[in-house]
């Protein structure tokens, strides 16, 4: 009888070691999420920040060009040709600049509390 009480023992603090442990995993997961998060909406609201400076900054640019060259047409012109050959650089070089360490980072939040 005495055996049976340690089983019961030994089964319940199993149980509790199981429950405890879903417990901190749980609690981990919603601090990685929550730093995750805060770090994404804060990035875009940044983004969206900077693209609008950029987007004013660039009229203003290309209003500067046109006064330049007595041409609305060229001076826009040379605000749309530095944003395509950006464009192309982005694209070309994707993978190294901009895939590889987002999910370096992405990674990184996950396995580290940082």
């Amino acid at each position: 009888m005495q055996e049976f009480k340690k089983m019961e023992d030994i089964s319940e603090n199993i149980k509790q070691y199981v429950n405890t442990n879903l417990e901190i995993v749980k609690l981990e997961l919603t601090n990685r999420t929550a730093i995750i998060g805060s770090e994404l909406i804060s990035s875009i609201v940044i983004g969206l920040i900077s693209f609008m400076f950029l987007f004013i900054f660039s009229i203003g640019l290309g209003f500067y060009f046109s006064e330049l060259l007595n041409n609305n047409f060229y001076g826009f012109s040379i605000v749309a040709g530095f944003y395509l050959v950006l464009l192309l650089c982005i694209v070309l070089f994707r993978k190294k600049l901009i895939q590889t360490p987002l999910r370096d980072k992405i990674i990184r939040k996950f396995l580290n509390n940082d």
